[in-house]
């Protein structure tokens, strides 16, 4: 995984970050100009703001919450392919027997894929005193009751989505930090960062699939690099195993394959080799051990002579 793929993959809303990566944008190109000029930081969170009820009320909350964000540059507001949706929704609970109005609203924060990361709702209630049994409910009270849930429902949802944002994108720093940091094999300090991140966070899942893969490439590295140390110490076989720990995933795959096959080329080598020098070998320490006796028996001779030459003195003594 390279830093481009997860700018693409934050670009997609997935989340996905280890395997699952598609170098596409299709109907996307705004966002074709974002990634080209920003480069060095994540890319914004695209929001479709949309009516989630058939009040037709909502479109007043879609229209003013649209407007706050248009001002936001860590967002841009798109129905085409977004990351998040903010869905508004107003329902009218207006009982005309009883003459209560009664009008509730909803704001909705959540991720394509189903996180939900805020809510926000609100509710008036008033009553119609008419002296006229009978009458409809008053309009005037019905509108105001409407007008009082769409301005404090926008107010409401103001802040918690801007904070949403701005975690959001704290967040898709860290995840792209923390790969640049990978592709150095810098990893102890990747995981840092990666264990920092929130478990509210709709990267959460991801960022442990990242700590996962991180984890298995420190280990593949430190397996290519012990197999290396035993290789220059002629030590073949040990290497060859210490390249077996290497996970098939790992990006030093390859590597370690080649490796071995290096180290195995080796020592075919070597065999033949030992072959030959294992005859001389023993020829030589053969040869030496029989000089050896030989010069033991010659001293032995010697010593038996003198102990008769002493002996043949004694008799003639006699």
């Amino acid at each position: 995984m390279n830093r481009k793929k997860l700018l693409v993959s934050l670009l997609l809303g997935s989340g996905m970050l280890c395997s699952s990566f598609v170098f596409a944008f299709e109907g996307r190109a705004q966002d074709q100009q974002t990634f080209s000029k920003n480069l060095a930081g994540p890319p914004p969170v695209r929001i479709a703001v949309v009516a989630g009820g058939g009040s037709g009320m909502e479109q007043d909350v879609v229209d003013r919450i649209t407007s706050e964000l248009q001002n936001n540059p860590a967002c841009s507001v798109s129905t085409v392919n977004p990351d998040w949706f903010v869905q508004c929704n107003i329902m009218d609970k207006t009982d005309t027997v009883g003459g209560s109005v009664r009008v509730n609203g909803t704001v909705v924060v959540k991720t394509t894929a189903g996180h939900v990361l805020n809510t926000v709702s609100i509710q008036t209630n008033k009553q119609d005193f008419s002296l006229t049994p009978g009458m409809p409910v008053n309009k005037a009270l019905q509108d105001r009751g409407a007008r009082e849930v769409i301005g404090s429902l926008v107010d409401r949802a103001r802040q918690p989505l801007a904070d949403a944002i701005s975690l959001e994108m704290e967040v898709r720093q860290k995840l792209l930090t923390a790969q640049n940091l990978g592709d150095e094999d810098r990893y102890d300090e990747g995981l840092q960062i990666l264990m920092n991140i929130p478990a509210d966070s709709p990267h959460f899942a991801s960022a442990r699939k990242m700590i996962s893969q991180f984890n298995m490439e420190k280990d593949a590295l430190e397996f290519v690099q012990h197999a290396k140390d035993l290789a220059k110490q002629g030590q073949y076989a040990k290497a060859i195993q210490a390249l077996k720990a290497v996970d098939p995933k790992s990006k030093r795959f390859p590597v370690a394959k080649a490796l071995a096959a290096k180290y195995r080329a080796a020592m075919t080598r070597r065999a033949p080799a030992r072959k030959a020098a294992s005859p001389a070998a023993g020829g030589a320490g053969t040869s030496a051990e029989l000089k050896a006796l030989e010069a033991q028996k010659k001293a032995l001779d010697a010593q038996k002579k003198a102990v008769e030459a002493q002996e043949a003195a004694i008799k003639s003594k006699k």
